[in-house]
This record gives structure tokens, sequence and C-alpha cells, in this order.
């Protein structure tokens, strides 16, 4: 569906001015001249401009949500803020996958009738290589840990009727797990995974600097467990200690929760190189270093 605006000036949100038809994908010429013509591309979940190969340039800005873009045999993932330039005779095509893909183009020469017409070999959308998921590599991850986030718990209740060297003993061993694993963990996904999920959050009006305070709060009190795990055992704070190890149990659970119900299910919309990226530095994540 095309249309054309007449307005001398015409100013507002691109998804408000982009009323295209819901049903189909639409775009709305803004200006049109001898030289050029602006376009504004409005694609619901499923809906594309199919690959074509026009004879002319496209400058094409994404304003709002995330989809896919051909350019040459490519499939490149965009998203809102992303920038593409794609020349003459290359071909080209953009799809929305889920959500809407709001984008503005500009074109020149202006297309002809024959310019959209579909590749001559046949060709159409790519498909994407076979990738490890990274959401299962960081899902088993969150599996082990938890299995050392359930000891503090049960550290936790039985902390007052522990003997005193014994729970000291157990609370540095509880600090070691903490300091070894979790805290790299932490570090490795605000290093490799937050930074990606950015990206796919920012399209959709998101952040991620809650979960980093999270692990802020979570090395705060692994330091606060540490200092009781390291005086005498004969005058250990066994409520103090127990406070920690609680508190410890429970925003780590509630981290990992809100990881696995919101993040790590918006990686699956990374392109197929960028997941792939993504798992082959998750692998090499004991040489992550250390964020602090």
């Amino acid at each position: 569906m095309a249309e054309s605006v007449s307005e001398e000036v015409l100013v507002g949100p691109a998804s408000q001015l982009a009323t295209g038809d819901h049903a189909r994908a639409s775009t709305r010429t803004l200006l049109e001249r001898p030289q050029m013509r602006v376009v504004l591309i409005d694609l619901q979940a499923g809906q594309e401009l199919p690959p074509h190969r026009p004879d002319c340039d496209l400058v094409l800005a994404v304003l709002d949500g995330m989809g896919q873009l051909l350019a040459g045999e490519e499939l490149r993932p965009v998203r809102a803020g992303d920038l593409a330039v794609v020349r003459a005779g290359v071909p080209r095509g953009l799809r929305c996958l889920e959500g809407r893909l709001v984008a503005l183009g500009v074109v020149t020469p202006p297309p002809g009738s024959e310019d959209h017409r579909p590749l001559e070999d046949g060709s159409g959308w790519p498909k994407e290589p076979e990738v490890q998921d990274p959401v299962r590599v960081i899902h088993e991850e969150h599996v082990h840990l938890l299995e050392g986030i359930a000891e503090l718990s049960r550290l936790a209740q039985a902390a007052p009727v522990l003997e005193a060297r014994e729970l000291g003993a157990a609370l540095a061993a509880t600090v070691g797990f903490l300091r070894t694993e979790l805290l790299p963990h932490a570090r490795g996904e605000e290093l490799l995974v937050y930074p990606a999920v950015e990206l796919l959050l920012r399209a959709g009006g998101g952040a991620t600097s809650s979960m980093a305070l999270d692990h802020r709060r979570i090395q705060d009190l692994t330091e606060d467990l540490a200092r009781s795990a390291e005086v005498p055992a004969a005058t250990l704070d066994r409520a103090a200690a127990q406070r920690q190890l609680q508190a410890l149990s429970a925003v780590v659970t509630l981290h990992f929760d809100k990881e696995e119900e919101d993040y790590l299910p918006r990686l699956r919309q990374l392109g197929s190189r960028e997941r792939g990226a993504l798992v082959a530095a998750l692998r090499g994540e004991a040489g992550v270093p250390d964020a602090g």
C-alpha cells in the first residue's frame, strides 16, 4: 500500500505518521523529487518488502522496532537506531519478524514499476545457518549456580545450631563459591549478555541498568558474608550471618527469575552471526576480564 503526503511541514512520532493498512506491508511517500523519494515503511509481524534488485541507491534508517534486512547475499538484523546504505543494483529486502518495524527510506533516483519485481533468479530470503542457542547456554549455567545458592538457604537455617568452628568453615566455603563462580558469572553477563540484550530492549524502550544493580547488591552481600566468615569462630555473629545468607539466596533467585523470564528469551531475536559470537564468547567466559 502506497500513500503520498502533500503537507508542506510534517512533524510527529514516526510510529504515528506511519498509519498504513496494518493488514499488509505499507509505505508512505513523505517527499518526492525528480532525484529522490523519501518513504516511511510500516511493517507488522510477518510482513515484508520482498527481495528485489532496483537500479537505485537506498539509505534506510530504522526508527522503531526491529527486523531483518537483506543486503546483497547477507541477512542482517536491524533495530531502532540502525542505519543502512545499499547501492544501486544490490538486492535488498526488509521484513518484520515480530512486533512492528517502522523505517525511513531515502531512494535515489525514485524507483520505477520494474524496480520492485522479484529477483529474476527466483532467490528469496536466505536461510540462516544453525547456531547454538545462547539462552540454553546461560540457562545451564543458572541451573548449576542455583545448586550452590540452595546451599545458602540450608546454611542459613542451620546457622543458629551449628558449632561455631563448623559454621565458620561453611561460611568460608560459601564465600569461595560466590567469589569464584557466581560473581565471575555476573561479570560475564554484564560484559557479554547485557550489551546484546540492551540493543534489543532499546528498540522497545527498555534498559538493563536495573539488572546490573542486582549484581552490585550480590557483590556487597558477598563481602558482608566474607567479613562474617573471617572473624574468630567464638565471636561470630550468627544472626548477622543468617541474614546475609538469606538475603543472598533471595536476591540471586529473583535475579535469575527475571533473566529467565524476560531477558534471555529476547536473545533469540539476535541474528545468527550475533548469536554465534555470543555463544563463542560465553564458552570462553573463564577468560573474561574483571569488570571491576
